[in-house]
Protein backbone atom coordinates (compact mmCIF):
# COMPACT_ATOMS: atom_id res chain seq x y z
CA UNK A 1 0.00 0.00 0.00
CA UNK A 2 1.20 3.94 -0.72
CA UNK A 3 2.44 5.47 2.07
CA UNK A 4 1.17 8.74 2.69
CA UNK A 5 3.02 11.88 4.23
CA UNK A 6 -0.01 13.86 4.83
CA UNK A 7 -0.71 15.08 8.31
CA UNK A 8 2.68 13.87 9.55
CA UNK A 9 2.63 9.86 8.71
CA UNK A 10 -0.87 9.51 10.56
CA UNK A 11 -2.55 8.37 7.57
CA UNK A 12 -0.83 5.36 6.98
CA UNK A 13 -0.90 4.76 10.85
CA UNK A 14 -5.16 4.49 9.95
CA UNK A 15 -4.77 2.34 7.09
CA UNK A 16 -2.79 -0.18 8.15
CA UNK A 17 -4.85 -0.33 11.55
CA UNK A 18 -7.68 -1.98 9.06
CA UNK A 19 -5.34 -3.89 7.01
CA UNK A 20 -5.50 -6.82 9.52
CA UNK A 21 -7.78 -9.32 7.59
CA UNK A 22 -6.77 -9.92 3.89
CA UNK A 23 -9.19 -12.43 3.90
CA UNK A 24 -13.28 -11.72 2.86
CA UNK A 25 -14.67 -14.65 4.25
CA UNK A 26 -13.69 -16.91 6.71
CA UNK A 27 -12.48 -20.56 5.68
CA UNK A 28 -15.54 -21.69 8.09
CA UNK A 29 -18.03 -19.56 6.17
CA UNK A 30 -16.68 -21.03 2.69
CA UNK A 31 -17.12 -25.00 3.73
CA UNK A 32 -20.17 -24.19 4.97
CA UNK A 33 -21.72 -22.95 2.13
CA UNK A 34 -19.97 -25.82 -0.02
CA UNK A 35 -21.64 -28.02 2.32
CA UNK A 36 -25.10 -26.96 1.46
CA UNK A 37 -24.67 -26.37 -1.63
CA UNK A 38 -23.24 -30.11 -2.46
CA UNK A 39 -26.50 -31.11 -0.32
CA UNK A 40 -29.10 -29.01 -2.10
CA UNK A 41 -27.64 -30.66 -5.58
CA UNK A 42 -27.50 -34.12 -3.91
CA UNK A 43 -31.31 -33.86 -2.93
CA UNK A 44 -32.20 -32.64 -6.48
CA UNK A 45 -30.40 -35.16 -8.22
CA UNK A 46 -32.33 -37.41 -5.75
CA UNK A 47 -35.76 -36.37 -6.48
CA UNK A 48 -35.44 -37.05 -10.05
CA UNK A 49 -33.08 -39.93 -10.05
CA UNK A 50 -35.66 -42.21 -7.44
CA UNK A 51 -38.40 -40.43 -9.44
CA UNK A 52 -40.20 -38.67 -6.82
CA UNK A 53 -41.06 -35.74 -9.06
CA UNK A 54 -43.20 -37.44 -10.97
CA UNK A 55 -44.23 -38.04 -14.91
CA UNK A 56 -42.48 -34.56 -16.10
CA UNK A 57 -43.74 -34.09 -19.71
CA UNK A 58 -47.00 -36.72 -19.62
CA UNK A 59 -49.93 -35.63 -18.37
CA UNK A 60 -51.78 -38.31 -15.88
CA UNK A 61 -54.46 -39.65 -17.94
CA UNK A 62 -57.79 -38.39 -16.93
CA UNK A 63 -60.98 -40.49 -16.08
CA UNK A 64 -63.45 -40.70 -18.39
CA UNK A 65 -66.61 -38.39 -18.15
CA UNK A 66 -70.23 -38.79 -19.04
CA UNK A 67 -73.56 -37.36 -18.80
CA UNK A 68 -75.87 -40.33 -17.10
CA UNK A 69 -79.17 -40.07 -15.87
CA UNK A 70 -81.75 -42.56 -14.22
CA UNK A 71 -85.38 -42.51 -14.40
CA UNK A 72 -88.64 -44.10 -14.06
CA UNK A 73 -88.88 -45.69 -17.92
CA UNK A 74 -92.06 -44.67 -18.83
CA UNK A 75 -92.16 -46.28 -21.74
CA UNK A 76 -93.85 -49.39 -19.80
CA UNK A 77 -96.57 -50.02 -18.06
CA UNK A 78 -97.63 -52.72 -15.22
CA UNK A 79 -93.67 -53.23 -15.34
CA UNK A 80 -91.52 -51.60 -12.45
CA UNK A 81 -87.69 -50.85 -13.82
CA UNK A 82 -85.88 -47.62 -14.39
CA UNK A 83 -83.62 -46.67 -17.34
CA UNK A 84 -80.50 -45.13 -17.27
CA UNK A 85 -79.23 -43.10 -20.64
CA UNK A 86 -75.66 -41.88 -21.62
CA UNK A 87 -76.64 -38.68 -22.52
CA UNK A 88 -73.11 -37.63 -24.21
CA UNK A 89 -69.81 -37.63 -22.86
CA UNK A 90 -66.61 -40.39 -23.46
CA UNK A 91 -67.28 -43.59 -23.73
CA UNK A 92 -66.93 -45.92 -20.84
CA UNK A 93 -64.96 -49.33 -21.66
CA UNK A 94 -66.36 -52.95 -20.74
CA UNK A 95 -64.97 -53.50 -17.40
CA UNK A 96 -64.06 -50.28 -16.47
CA UNK A 97 -67.26 -49.17 -15.47
CA UNK A 98 -69.03 -50.97 -12.25
CA UNK A 99 -73.37 -50.53 -11.88
CA UNK A 100 -74.98 -50.50 -8.47
CA UNK A 101 -78.57 -50.32 -7.42
CA UNK A 102 -79.29 -50.79 -4.06
CA UNK A 103 -81.97 -50.11 -1.94
CA UNK A 104 -81.52 -46.70 0.09
CA UNK A 105 -79.68 -47.28 3.23
CA UNK A 106 -77.35 -49.72 1.62
CA UNK A 107 -73.82 -50.00 0.82
CA UNK A 108 -73.14 -50.26 -2.94
CA UNK A 109 -72.72 -53.58 -4.49
CA UNK A 110 -71.08 -52.95 -7.82
CA UNK A 111 -71.23 -55.34 -10.81
CA UNK A 112 -68.57 -55.22 -13.31
CA UNK A 113 -69.51 -54.34 -16.80
CA UNK A 114 -69.40 -56.56 -20.08
CA UNK A 115 -69.77 -53.73 -22.75
CA UNK A 116 -68.86 -50.50 -22.88
CA UNK A 117 -71.53 -47.81 -22.10
CA UNK A 118 -71.53 -45.02 -24.58
CA UNK A 119 -73.83 -41.43 -25.96
CA UNK A 120 -76.93 -43.40 -26.66
CA UNK A 121 -76.82 -46.70 -24.61
CA UNK A 122 -79.97 -47.49 -22.84
CA UNK A 123 -79.81 -49.45 -19.81
CA UNK A 124 -83.72 -50.61 -18.88
CA UNK A 125 -83.80 -52.76 -16.12
CA UNK A 126 -86.09 -54.22 -12.95
CA UNK A 127 -83.26 -55.27 -11.14
CA UNK A 128 -81.16 -55.09 -8.07
CA UNK A 129 -77.19 -55.34 -8.06
CA UNK A 130 -77.43 -56.71 -4.98
CA UNK A 131 -78.61 -60.17 -5.41
CA UNK A 132 -77.02 -63.63 -5.93
CA UNK A 133 -75.27 -65.38 -8.99
CA UNK A 134 -73.52 -63.96 -11.61
CA UNK A 135 -74.37 -61.06 -13.10
CA UNK A 136 -73.86 -59.67 -17.18
CA UNK A 137 -74.11 -55.41 -17.15
CA UNK A 138 -74.33 -54.38 -20.63
CA UNK A 139 -75.22 -51.16 -22.05
CA UNK A 140 -78.80 -52.38 -22.32
CA UNK A 141 -79.88 -54.38 -19.14
CA UNK A 142 -78.71 -56.40 -16.19
CA UNK A 143 -79.10 -60.00 -15.55
CA UNK A 144 -78.30 -62.28 -12.98
CA UNK A 145 -78.21 -66.29 -13.67
CA UNK A 146 -79.43 -66.73 -10.22
CA UNK A 147 -81.79 -64.18 -8.14
CA UNK A 148 -80.96 -60.65 -8.60
CA UNK A 149 -83.04 -59.24 -6.67
CA UNK A 150 -86.32 -56.80 -8.22
CA UNK A 151 -87.15 -53.53 -7.80
CA UNK A 152 -90.44 -52.38 -5.63
CA UNK A 153 -93.44 -49.82 -6.66
CA UNK A 154 -92.72 -46.83 -4.86
CA UNK A 155 -89.14 -47.44 -3.07
CA UNK A 156 -85.93 -45.42 -3.60
CA UNK A 157 -83.34 -46.68 -4.92
CA UNK A 158 -79.20 -45.86 -5.11
CA UNK A 159 -77.86 -45.92 -8.16
CA UNK A 160 -74.24 -45.50 -8.77
CA UNK A 161 -71.83 -45.91 -11.46
CA UNK A 162 -67.79 -45.87 -11.18
CA UNK A 163 -64.77 -46.33 -13.26
CA UNK A 164 -62.78 -48.33 -11.36
CA UNK A 165 -59.11 -47.61 -12.77
CA UNK A 166 -59.40 -43.95 -11.85
CA UNK A 167 -61.83 -44.57 -8.48
CA UNK A 168 -64.05 -42.00 -9.98
CA UNK A 169 -67.66 -41.56 -10.44
CA UNK A 170 -70.05 -40.60 -12.80
CA UNK A 171 -73.16 -41.47 -11.51
CA UNK A 172 -74.47 -40.99 -7.72
CA UNK A 173 -77.80 -40.26 -7.70
CA UNK A 174 -81.23 -41.53 -5.95
CA UNK A 175 -84.24 -42.50 -7.93
CA UNK A 176 -87.87 -43.66 -6.93
CA UNK A 177 -89.53 -46.33 -9.01
CA UNK A 178 -93.41 -46.30 -9.50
Amino acid sequence: MPSFYFFGGQLDFYFNKFKTNCTAVSPVIGVILMVAITVIVAAVVAVFGFGFAGDFGRAAPKPPTAAITVVNNPETTGIIDMKITDRGGDTLKAGDWKLSIVPVGQPPVYQTSSTEFKAGDMIITTNLTSGTGNYTITNSSVTSDGNPGILTAGEKYDVKIIIYPFHSMVLDTVVEVR
